[in-house]
């Protein structure tokens, strides 16, 4: 079994609970720059019919993890549920990882001199809980589970996103109505 996101991005009204929440759940410091989840919004259409594309984004726990393969000491790995993440007792932060990750997610955290992403809250996993972020969304925009139950809902695919055949993201966005 491995879990996966599901994201709404018409619900999503840009409030940024998920991020906050990721910050809090994780002690990530907010002065050094680091964001394991992140809003970003970007503009779709412009004057006359202005459109935005509003999507809440984060390490997508690809079956094919390219993060992975590049690390030259094997400080990411992947778990048998299919979370993919660093080792921070291995990293050495040479930042080869966010160089080849088509999404851009692994982070230089430069306080640390580590590298660092989104765990999909994995302690929280473990103990029955639902990451930090999806279990704050207020609009029910960013939704967790099971794969085998999101993986046929929505798109693989946004505009602007890497081609999921590459890495089989374990995301979906919700399009219809968009």
């Amino acid at each position: 079994m491995s879990y996966g996101w599901l994201l709404d991005p018409k619900l999503c009204i840009e409030c940024r609970s998920c991020e906050a929440a990721c910050k809090q759940w994780n002690g990530v410091d907010t002065f050094v720059g680091v964001r394991l989840r992140q809003v970003r919004v970007r503009e779709m259409a412009s004057y006359p019919e202005p459109k935005l594309q509003v999507l809440s984004l984060a390490c997508n726990h690809c079956e094919v993890p390219w993060c992975l393969m590049v690390c030259p000491v094997k400080a990411i790995k992947r778990r048998a549920d299919g979370i993919v993440y660093i080792d921070p007792d291995v990293c050495v932060g040479c930042q080869f990882c966010a160089k080849f990750c088509p999404y851009r997610i692994p982070t230089f955290n430069p306080v640390k001199h580590k590298m660092e992403k989104c765990t999909m809250c994995f302690d929280r996993i473990d103990q029955g809980l639902q990451p930090a972020c999806a279990n704050n969304c207020p609009t029910g925009a960013l939704k967790w589970g099971k794969w085998e139950d999101i993986a046929d809902k929505g798109e693989g695919k946004v505009d602007g996103f890497t081609d999921p055949q590459y890495t089989r993201p374990h995301i979906r966005f919700i399009t219809q109505g968009w």
